[in-house]
Formats: structure tokens, sequence, C-alpha cells
């Protein structure tokens, strides 16, 4: 899943961990060079790829923004 911020652009992906997968959301400046980051989805050690995605996406969707200073807003309010 892709999202498109003000500033940002997001993505959805999953990892290897341990014995299952997390799900993982990357996020980077639309433009110029900057650095991309990488929010680890913690829950359950997921027995599939595409159930820890799909954790991320559900994620990704409560994120209301990321503003200029790449700081994630989700829809609670609660800011990283």
């Amino acid at each position: 899943m892709f999202r498109e911020f003000k500033h940002h652009v997001a993505w959805t992906d999953a990892m290897k961990s341990g014995d299952g997968y997390t799900g993982l959301i990357g996020y980077q400046r639309k433009y110029g060079d900057g650095s991309a980051y990488i929010l680890w989805v913690y829950g359950p050690n997921f027995a599939g790829e595409s159930d820890a995605e799909l954790s991320a996406e559900k994620m990704l969707k409560q994120i209301i923004d990321i503003n200029y200073f790449e700081q994630v807003i989700y829809d609670d309010g609660v800011m990283l």
C-alpha cells in the first residue's frame, strides 16, 4: 500500500523476524534526497508475510499526516 501526504510518501512492507514476520511502514520526503524512515509495527509475531503487511496497512490508514519535520501524526492525536 502507498499513501501520499503533503510532504511525504509512505508505503507498507513486511520482513522476516525470527520465526515469523513483522509489518513495516516506510516514509520519505517527496522531493529532495532525504533519508527514508521505517516504523516497525509491533504486535504478534505473524506466521505469514501477508498478515504482517496487512497489520502495517491498518496502521498506515490511521496516520493523518507526516509533517514537514518528519513527525508522524495519528488520527487519535498521538505524534511520533
